[in-house]
């Protein structure tokens, strides 16, 4: 072990990478409590198949883990095998710290990805493949349905029959009538300006037809302020003028806690808790229709990634389709509660699977899912679009102006960086 200082932090890094011997593996993963028993077990049922055959793995939780991943950059001290964070890969692999993993790939497995799950590991003109995750994330309004009937209001049970933007505003005002409900949505506005806003917020607007910026040019001006965007958020500024959004300042339980919102809008990491505090009463509503593009979930999540500085490939190549079976991939999603990133493995989910419940996750995982810009400039991106919509629902601002100011902002980070070769040659 080495100690590396990073940032005024001391952070313990194994030496591997350059230092990596053939049958001798390191798995750098991110240190979360729901995550632990399946890495361990996968360090435990990977060194029982093939120890034997000569290969180890030694897989490492990591606090800190990005600062640990920077300053092991900075060192030329990586393992063999990192997690990312999806978003993050476009940034990572432009850097040249990490290299393509297609080839190490079985092709049934990237043949059997769900859709989004592939279109996050592509990186690049060329369309290579660069990043793997076992499983796939998503958002889904959560409802009390106690609630939802004393309002008279349709609970929809599939994509098919999702409400459509009037439908919810007509949903919003019954439930607001209602003299148990403070505010009738909750849309985790206590979150602040982070990744939330982007990975909650995205989806509405693409679901009316609009963006983040033109996937074909790489060019903001006229995509994340266009006139679908601009309309998709003022609906939302609208509800908040009516007082149907849960304030920032009311903190995180209006719809679990207290019960005094109706419906929420959020990812399915908050799963335990709204479990835990709506049992039977809860119900889950696929995202609502705001224009013609029907419902659209987010994406995304943590995955494998390989350093370039990574020598030992047969060995990673081992992992990596260990790790990517079937069989891990549904484990990650029954330990975790994310849904299975290969179809394949959905079936083999008690959580995920026909009949579970989380069988609409899964299915708007399948059909409805749209990665976040998959691009060196997505940290500026998602800080611009998510100021603006911090700014749009904190008050009476105007729509345009801030998504004109976020245009701005990404279009001149992307001509300061030349357009980020290979990207708008």
């Amino acid at each position: 072990m080495k100690q590396i200082l990073y940032a005024g932090v001391a952070l313990a890094a194994c030496l591997t990478s350059s230092h990596a011997f053939a049958g001798q593996l390191t798995a750098w993963v991110i240190d979360g409590d729901s995550e632990k028993p399946y890495f361990t077990q996968l360090e435990e049922t990977f060194n029982a198949k093939y120890s034997a055959q000569g290969t180890t793995l030694d897989v490492v939780p990591i606090p800190s883990y990005n600062e640990a991943i920077q300053a092991a950059t900075l060192a030329n001290d990586l393992p063999d095998i990192i997690m990312l964070d999806g978003p993050n890969m476009a940034s990572v692999a432009w850097a040249g710290t990490i290299q393509p993993i297609g080839d190490l790939l079985d092709p049934e497995i990237v043949a059997d990805l769900l859709p989004a799950i592939k279109d996050q590991g592509t990186y690049g003109p060329a369309g290579e493949f660069y990043f793997v995750s076992p499983y796939d994330s998503g958002t889904i309004l959560w409802g009390n349905k106690a609630m939802l009937e004393q309002a008279g209001v349709r609970i929809p049970t599939s994509v098919e029959d999702a409400w459509t933007r009037e439908e919810m505003r007509d949903a919003l005002e019954k439930l607001a009538a209602l003299p148990e409900v403070e505010w009738p949505l909750d849309v985790k506005m206590n979150y602040g300006a982070g990744e939330w806003m982007t990975y909650g917020f995205s989806p509405l607007a693409q679901s009316n037809g609009g963006d983040l910026i033109d996937r074909a040019t790489w060019v903001a001006e006229g995509a994340i302020n266009s006139a679908a965007n601009v309309e998709a958020l003022t609906e939302l500024q609208t509800w908040n003028k009516n007082e149907w959004i849960v304030p920032a300042s009311a903190g995180d339980n209006k719809f679990y806690g207290e019960k005094t919102a109706a419906l929420s809008w959020v990812g399915n990491w908050m799963w335990p808790a709204h479990r835990e505090g709506l049992g039977d009463n809860l119900v889950l509503i696929p995202p609502p229709k705001f224009g013609a593009a029907g419902p659209i979930s987010a994406n995304g999540g943590w995955g494998w990634a390989v350093p370039t500085s990574s020598t030992n490939l047969e060995d990673v190549k081992l992992f990596l389709n260990y790790a990517m079976s079937s069989e891990q991939v549904a484990a990650y999603a029954d330990t975790t509660g994310y849904v299975p990133s290969r179809t394949s493995a959905i079936p083999l989910s008690a959580t995920y699977g026909e009949g579970g419940e989380g069988e609409l996750f899964a299915k708007l995982a399948d059909c409805c899912a749209v990665v976040r810009p998959v691009h060196p400039a997505y940290p500026v991106i998602t800080s611009a679009w998510s100021q603006a919509v911090v700014n749009i629902l904190s008050g009476d601002v105007d729509v345009k102006a801030e998504l004109d100011r976020a245009a701005q902002t990404i279009d001149q980070d992307i001509a300061d960086n030349d357009g980020y070769p290979p990207f708008g040659e």
